[in-house]
């Protein structure tokens, strides 16, 4: 498969590109202080991928890639973690925060802004999918640990923030820029994106749990999403699985998983 086959956003017309979304995006600095430019920047890396191409596109790439990793990890000062709620406990030991990455929220807020332009809409036939995707690692899920069923205030907080936060920073993070990179780098050979990203998903999450099945069920959940995007590569539907996968976790399995 070409290239120009796999990704065609690249053709964008700096003219249309409404420049004025940085400057209100900066505003951002008002409740994060000096870490709300990442909001903007955010913004301004991933609408400078699509406009470049050539060796300016691949070094952006590597630039999205820089920038989400740096607020991710809380390395940029003032990208702190907020925590909202008391987490919920209980006696089974599930822990759940009611807390966020100021950094991931921030790379959030830049890709949503970003994502909202680029009218990815979800079809019938990606309901299919959507669905496959959820239900294998939850069922996997279940057969391995069996149920914890729970439900709270904090936990219906917990599950607002994961999609507004976790899922579409990380989704921005590992299917629009570091899976779609790794396909126009490979080319024909773009289906190796699937495994090397469902490896990196596994290594950067695998700090919650160093329990052998948890590793094996986070890395299927990882391929999972990986699968759908090469599918699909459609971000929402992506994002709308992730999250379904996060929320049933909280729900119906032990929360963190058994280490």
């Amino acid at each position: 498969m070409q290239l120009k086959s796999l990704d065609k956003v690249h053709t964008t017309d700096v003219s249309k590109v409404p420049w004025s979304a940085p400057l209100i995006l900066s505003l951002c600095i008002i409740p994060f202080g000096w870490a709300g430019f990442l909001a903007p920047l955010t913004w301004i890396a991933l609408t400078s991928l699509e406009i470049c191409r050539g060796w300016s596109r691949a070094a952006l790439y590597f630039v999205c890639i820089a920038l989400m990793l740096l607020a991710g990890f809380n390395i940029i000062p003032g990208s702190e973690r907020i925590q909202i709620l008391t987490p919920y406990s209980d006696s089974a030991g599930n822990l759940i925060y009611a807390s966020f990455n100021s950094g991931k929220a921030l790379v959030a807020i830049g890709l949503l802004a970003f994502m909202l332009r680029q009218k990815q809409t979800v079809r019938p036939i990606d309901l299919f999918f959507l669905i496959i995707t959820i239900a294998i690692p939850i069922a996997i899920g279940l057969v391995l640990y069996g149920p914890s069923v729970k439900i709270s205030n904090t936990i219906l907080i917990a599950a607002v923030i994961n999609l507004l936060v976790v899922c579409i920073s990380e989704e921005g993070f590992f299917r629009w820029v570091l899976q779609r990179g790794l396909e126009e780098s490979l080319a024909e050979w773009r289906w190796l994106s699937v495994p090397i990203v469902t490896v990196i998903f596994t290594m950067l999450h695998v700090g919650w749990s160093a329990d052998t099945l948890a590793i094996i069920l986070l890395g299927l959940a990882s391929f999972c999403y990986a699968i759908l995007w090469y599918l699909r590569r459609n971000f929402w539907l992506c994002v709308m699985a992730h999250w379904a996968v996060n929320v049933f976790h909280m729900l119906l399995l032990p929360y963190p998983l058994p280490a």
